[in-house]
């Protein structure tokens, strides 16, 4: 299965090719994550991992050691969002049946000038969207020309939890993340992890850069 920008499975010996590719395209400036999560566990999950790494993690939903959010609809720095928490859900159905508040924020978030890396997860099965990975494709896509438009890169990391005999299908949801330009991982912790590796080396080289 291969797609523009990464294909399944990526193992652990490939990352530093992988993140030399992606750090490279991003430019001085952009360094944070932001996690968009239908999954609460999927967030904690990355909460944790980021956390693990040394990264200071904002949410809506914070474990222990991060901090909580003042406006769960407004990122800060490293931020990873439970979009289905209740802020989220009152009045409208979950973002694993309707995607909409996730496709406005993705895009809200391209804007975002010290954006580097987008995080999301996908769930499939009896209860969610019949096509969750096609309902974000657009957004994806149109998030990634934004930051080329404005001079920048976004990295795109997603995951799919889900069988072959999930009615969305499996390969074909990961085959239209990748043709709009995601890396699809084979879990949500190996997402977060290749997130937070990114995030380091963009540390690292912002870090090394002289001052003004």
């Amino acid at each position: 299965m291969a797609g523009n920008t990464g294909a399944l499975p990526w193992s652990t010996q490939e990352w530093p090719e992988l993140v030399a590719r992606e750090t490279a395209h991003i430019k001085r400036g952009q360094r944070y994550v932001r996690g968009l999560f239908a999954g609460g566990t999927f967030c904690y999950q990355a909460q944790q991992i980021l956390q693990d790494a040394g990264l200071v993690v904002h949410s809506n939903v914070p474990l222990p050691g991060n901090v909580r959010l003042d406006d769960a609809n407004h990122s800060v720095a490293h931020t990873l969002v439970d979009m289905g928490s209740d802020e989220f859900t009152q009045g409208r159905p979950h973002p694993m049946i309707d995607s909409s508040l996730r496709r406005e924020r993705i895009l809200a978030e391209a804007q975002d000038p010290e954006v580097a890396i987008l995080l999301l997860d996908f769930i499939l099965g009896y209860n969610a969207a019949p096509d969750p990975a096609g309902e974000l494709a657009e957004a994806i896509g149109k998030a990634r020309a934004l930051a080329v438009q404005r001079g920048r890169y976004l990295s795109i990391i997603a995951s799919v939890c889900g069988t072959e005999g999930d009615p969305q299908d499996l390969a074909r949801q990961c085959r239209v993340l990748m043709e709009a330009g995601a890396i699809v991982l084979p879990s949500s912790a190996q997402a977060a992890r290749l997130c937070a590796t990114l995030a380091a080396s963009l540390q690292e080289a912002t870090d090394g850069q002289p001052s003004g």
